[in-house]
C-alpha cells in the first residue's frame, strides 16, 4: 500500500503577448539535446564529464549543458510542460535577454545548491549526475511568486491514497502561490525522505536552489512594482467580465497610476466609462488609448477602437493629427466610405484647424468619385467659403468648374469669402 499525490500545471490565467524566441527556444534545444542522446548515445558518455554535472567532479560547461540533457520521456516532458506555462508569460512581461539570463543563472544556482548538499549532507551521492532543467523551471517558478503572484493556475491531478479508498483525478484551478506552496512542500518531503536515506532520483537542492534565486532575482529586478500595477489590471478586467462596472473602474485607475501611458488601461477604463454612461470621459481615454496606440505603430489597435469608440457616439473624434492620419490609412486601404466620414467628422470637430482645409476637400473629393455631385459641390463650397486662401481651395474652384462648367470668372462663392 502506498499513497500517491501528483499534480502538473496546464496554464496560467494572465495574457501573453510578442514574440516569444526564448522560450521556444529552449524547449527546441531541449528536445534536441534528447534526441540526440537517444539516437547517438555513445556522444554522451564520450562527453559525459562536460554535459552531466557531477558534485564530486563539477566542470563549467556541465553546469550549463546538463540543462537541456534528460534522462527520459517522463522527465522531459513534464520539465517542457513546466516552462511552456510559465516562460511565455514571463518572457512577455521581462524581454528575452532578462527571461534567457534569468533562466541561465537559475539554472546554474540549482546546480550549485545540488552539488552542495550532496557534498555536506549526502556525500553518497556526490558521485551521481545531475541533469534536466528543472533548476532553471524551479527559478522561473520563483520570479512568478514575484511578477506574477496574482495569477491562476489550472492544474491537473492524481491523487492515491488506498487506506481511505480514495482515487481522483482531474483538474482545478488555483492562485499560483498557493500552486507552487504545494510544489514547495513536497520538495520538503522528498528532502525529508532523502534524509533518511530514500533514493528518490530527484535532484531536491537543485528544485529549492533555483526557486530561491528566482524569488530573489525577482525582488532584485524591482518586479513587485510592476506586478502591482498588473494586478489592477487584471483585477479589473475580472471585475470588467462579471459586470462589475465601477470597481473594475477603480482599478483601472490605480493601474493608470502606475502605468499612465499604457493604451491597455486607457481602453478598458473607457469601456467602464462608457457603461456607466461618463459619455465624456469615454471619449477622453478612447482618444489616449489611440494615441499611445499610435506611437506604438498599432494603426490596427487605432482603427479598432476608433470603430467601438464610433459606435457609441457618432461624434467621437481623434486628436486632429492621428484623425487625418486614420482617414489617409482608410483611403490607402481603400475604406472610402470610413475615409470620408472621418474627414467629415473632423471638419465638423475641428473647423479652425489647419488640416480643416485638407479635411473638407479631401471628403468632397470622396464624394465626388462617388458620383454623389450634390454633395461634393457642397463641400467645394464650403471649402471655398471658409478657407478661401488656401492650396486646397484653388483645388476646389477647378473641381467646381469641373462640375458647374462656369469659367474661372464666374466664382461668387471665391468673391464673399475675400
Amino acid at each position: 500500500m502506498f499513497y500517491f499525490f501528483f499534480y502538473y500545471p496546464l496554464g496560467l490565467d494572465v495574457r501573453t503577448r510578442g514574440k516569444l524566441w526564448v522560450t521556444w527556444g529552449l524547449v527546441g534545444a531541449s528536445f534536441l539535446g534528447f534526441a540526440v542522446v537517444m539516437l547517438v548515445p555513445e556522444w554522451l558518455w564520450t562527453h559525459y564529464s562536460n554535459l552531466i554535472y557531477i558534485p564530486a567532479k563539477p566542470t563549467f560547461p556541465s553546469l550549463i549543458a546538463n540543462a537541456f540533457m534528460h534522462g527520459d520521456w517522463l522527465h522531459l516532458m513534464s520539465n517542457m510542460l513546466a516552462l511552456v506555462v510559465f516562460g511565455p508569460a514571463l518572457e512577455a512581461r521581462l524581454g528575452a535577454w532578462r527571461f534567457a539570463l534569468l533562466f541561465l543563472f537559475a539554472h546554474v544556482a540549482g546546480n550549485l545548491v545540488q552539488g552542495a548538499v550532496a557534498l555536506l549532507f549526502l556525500p553518497a551521492t556526490a558521485e551521481y549526475g545531475v541533469l534536466g532543467a528543472s533548476g532553471a523551471i524551479a527559478g522561473l517558478m520563483g520570479v512568478v511568486l514575484v511578477r506574477l503572484h496574482f495569477a491562476r493556475l489550472r492544474v491537473g491531478y492524481w491523487a492515491f491514497l488506498p487506506l481511505q479508498a480514495y482515487v481522483q483525478a482531474g483538474t482545478r484551478t488555483l492562485p499560483v502561490m498557493v500552486a507552487i506552496l504545494l510544489w514547495f512542500l513536497m520538495q520538503i518531503g522528498l528532502a525529508v525522505a532523502q534524509s533518511q536515506g530514500g533514493e528518490t532520483g530527484i535532484a531536491v537542492g537543485s528544485h529549492l536552489g533555483g526557486l530561491a534565486t528566482g524569488t530573489a532575482m525577482g525582488m532584485l529586478l524591482g518586479l513587485r512594482r510592476d506586478a502591482a500595477a498588473e494586478r489592477h489590471l487584471e483585477c479589473g478586467r475580472r471585475y470588467l467580465s462579471q459586470a462589475q462596472w465601477y470597481a473594475a473602474q477603480g482599478e483601472f485607475l490605480d493601474y493608470l497610476r502606475y502605468c499612465p501611458e499604457d493604451p491597455e488601461g486607457h481602453l478598458e477604463l473607457a469601456r467602464t466609462y462608457r457603461v456607466t454612461t461618463r459619455s465624456a470621459d469615454a471619449a477622453d481615454h478612447y482618444r489616449l488609448a489611440c494615441e499611445h496606440f499610435a506611437q506604438l505603430g498599432r494603426m490596427d489597435r487605432v482603427e479598432a477602437i476608433h470603430a467601438e469608440a464610433a459606435r457609441t457616439s457618432a461624434s467621437f473624434a481623434l486628436a486632429p493629427r492621428l484623425q487625418l492620419q486614420l482617414g489617409k490609412l482608410f483611403e490607402r486601404t481603400f475604406k472610402r466610405d470610413l475615409a470620408e466620414n472621418l474627414y467629415l467628422t473632423y471638419a465638423r470637430i475641428y473647423p479652425t484647424h489647419e488640416g480643416a482645409s485638407f479635411a473638407l476637400f479631401r471628403a468632397a473629393r470622396l464624394a465626388h468619385e462617388r458620383r454623389d455631385h450634390e454633395a461634393a459641390r457642397a463641400l467645394y463650397v464650403q471649402l471655398l467659403l471658409a478657407h478661401a486662401a488656401t492650396v486646397e481651395a484653388d483645388s476646389a474652384r477647378l473641381a467646381l468648374q469641373e462640375l458647374n462648367g462656369f469659367s474661372s470668372s464666374e466664382r461668387a462663392p471665391q468673391a464673399d469669402a475675400a
